[in-house]
C-alpha cells in the first residue's frame, strides 16, 4: 500500500480545495494510505472529508510568514513513511518542499496547479523568483485544463516534459437537478422571487478577479429594459460590502439577493435559470462544472480553460472579459430565449457526464500516482 500526503493551505469552500476533497475521498483506500495536511484556519470542507479513510492533520501557522508547519510535514513524512507528497496550490508546494528538505525520507513531489494568470505583479514575481525553482524539484505537475498547460509551458518551458492534464470533475450523481425541484421552489418563495421570473446566479468568493462589479453593472442595464429578472450571489469575502453598496447606488436592490456562504449550492442552482461567471482570471472553474451538471447554461468570460467546457451557443455563451455591454447582451439573450436555455442546459450536463466527472478525475489521478510510486 502506497502512502500519500496531500498538502493544501486550507479547506475553505473554494474550487481547488473542493477538487482536492473530491479526489482524496475517491482514491482507493485499499491501494493508498491517505493523509491530508492543512495549515490555514478555514476548515469549512472538513465535514466532507472521509474521516474513516483519510487521516487529517492540522498545524495552524501563526502568521503569513510562519513556515513552522514544514517541520510537522517533515515529521509526518518520516513517521508515516510517505511515498508521494501531493501539493495543491503554490504556497502548499513551498510548505511541502521545505518539509522534504527537513525529512530523512525523500518521497516524490507532485504539484497540482490551479492558477493561470496571476492576480497581481507580486504573485507573478513569486512564480518567477521562487516557485519555478520548486517546480523543478517536482516529479510531475498536474494541470486542470489544456489552456492552463499551454500557458505554463510558454511561461516555463522546462515544464513541457513533466506536466499532465487531468480535468477537474464533479459527481454527477450528487449534482442531480431532478432531486431539487421542491427545494428550489421553497428557496425562490423564501427569497420573494415571483413565479415566472428568470433567475441568474453567481457562485464565487467576493474577490476582484471574480467580476462581481461588472456583473452588477450589466444586470442594472438589463433591468432598465423592464426585465423580470433576479440575481443571486452566493459567497462571501472582502468585497461583499462594496458590491452591496454598488447594488444600492444603482437602485436594483429589489432584484438582487446576497445569500452569503452556502454550504450546499444545489438548491440555489436548481432555483436558477442561468449561471454567470464574469471572472477576469479563471482556470477551470468548479462552480462552472457544478452549474453545468445541474443543467444550467453558463454565461462566462472567455478566460483560462472556460471555452473547453462552455461551448459558445451549445452549453452557454462566451463573452470577452471586462466587457459590460457584451455581458448585458448575453444576459438579455438568456432572459428571452427559454427554449435555448433549456437545450443548452441539457447539453451542458451531457458534456459534464462525458468529459468532466469526478470518477474520471479520480481514475486518472490514481493511475498517475501509481506510476509515480
Amino acid at each position: 500500500m502506497s502512502k500519500m500526503l496531500f498538502v493544501v493551505p486550507s479547506l475553505a469552500r473554494a474550487g481547488a480545495e473542493t477538487q482536492l476533497v473530491e479526489l482524496i475521498n475517491g482514491l482507493s483506500g485499499s491501494d493508498f494510505k491517505k493523509h491530508l495536511f492543512a495549515f490555514e484556519k478555514n476548515l469549512d470542507l472538513l465535514p466532507r472529508v472521509d474521516g474513516q479513510n483519510v487521516a487529517f492533520h492540522h498545524n495552524l501557522r501563526r502568521s503569513k510568514y510562519d513556515l513552522s508547519a514544514s517541520g510537522a510535514i517533515a515529521r509526518l513524512i518520516d513517521s508515516a513513511a510517505i511515498d508521494v507528497v501531493h501539493c495543491s496550490l503554490q504556497i502548499a508546494l513551498l510548505m511541502g518542499w521545505l518539509g522534504l528538505m527537513r525529512a530523512r525520507r525523500q518521497p516524490r513531489l507532485i504539484l497540482a496547479l490551479h492558477t493561470t494568470l496571476n492576480r497581481n505583479r507580486k504573485a507573478e514575481w513569486f512564480d518567477r523568483a521562487v516557485y519555478q525553482w520548486l517546480m523543478r524539484r517536482c516529479t510531475l505537475v498536474i494541470c486542470v485544463c489544456e489552456a492552463q498547460q499551454t500557458h505554463w509551458h510558454k511561461k516555463f518551458p522546462f515544464l513541457r516534459n513533466r506536466t499532465r492534464v487531468i480535468y477537474n470533475g464533479v459527481d454527477t450523481r450528487y449534482y442531480e437537478p431532478r432531486g431539487f425541484v421542491n427545494a428550489a421552489t421553497e428557496l425562490r418563495r423564501g427569497l420573494g422571487i415571483p413565479y415566472g421570473a428568470v433567475v441568474f446566479c453567481h457562485v464565487a468568493a467576493f474577490r476582484p478577479e471574480k467580476g462581481h462589479c461588472i456583473l452588477v453593472e450589466a444586470f442594472a442595464h438589463l433591468l432598465r429594459e423592464d426585465a423580470a429578472a433576479y440575481l443571486l450571489f452566493a459567497g462571501d469575502g472582502v468585497l461583499r460590502a462594496e458590491i452591496e453598496q454598488q447594488v444600492e447606488q444603482l437602485g436594483i436592490a429589489a432584484n438582487v439577493r446576497f445569500l452569503g456562504s452556502v454550504a450546499d449550492v444545489r438548491p440555489l442552482l436548481a432555483a436558477s435559470e442561468c449561471a454567470v461567471i464574469p471572472s477576469t482570471a479563471e482556470t477551470f472553474s468548479m462552480a462552472m462544472l457544478e452549474a453545468m451538471a445541474m443543467e444550467l447554461p453558463v454565461v462566462a468570460t472567455d478566460v483560462g480553460g472556460t471555452c473547453e467546457a462552455v461551448l459558445n451557443g451549445r452549453t452557454g455563451l462566451l463573452i470577452p472579459p471586462k466587457d459590460t455591454q457584451a455581458l448585458t447582451r448575453a444576459l438579455r439573450e438568456m432572459l428571452l430565449a427559454a427554449d435555448a436555455r433549456q437545450s443548452m442546459g441539457a447539453a451542458a450536463r451531457r458534456l459534464v457526464e462525458h468529459r468532466f466527472t469526478r470518477d474520471a478525475m479520480v481514475r486518472k489521478t490514481q493511475a498517475l500516482l501509481e506510476s509515480v510510486v
